[in-house]
């Protein structure tokens, strides 16, 4: 029996952020990022194998690292404007 199996990153957008930018040194939007590897069977993502947060400037395309917080201080923001 034939199995096919391997590995697969998929990332998503999760919100924008604007903070100064470090290597472009201006204030810009910078994109929060979600990307999560999963273990694939017949191409099918089926487990979860963790993941991890960056967030990428808009003008000079620098990516950093992000907290696992990331995600809830976006929400938290969106709430706030919504109110």
């Amino acid at each position: 029996m034939l199995f096919l199996f391997g590995m697969r990153t998929k990332a998503k957008s999760i919100g924008q952020i604007e903070r100064s930018c470090s290597k472009c040194a201006r204030p810009t939007m910078h994109i929060a990022v979600e990307s999560r590897r999963w273990f694939t069977l017949f191409f099918i993502p089926v487990i979860p194998l963790g993941g991890n947060y960056v967030v990428r400037c808009g003008v000079c395309g620098l990516t950093t690292k992000a907290s696992p917080d990331l995600k809830n201080q976006i929400a938290t923001r969106a709430m706030a404007a919504h109110a």
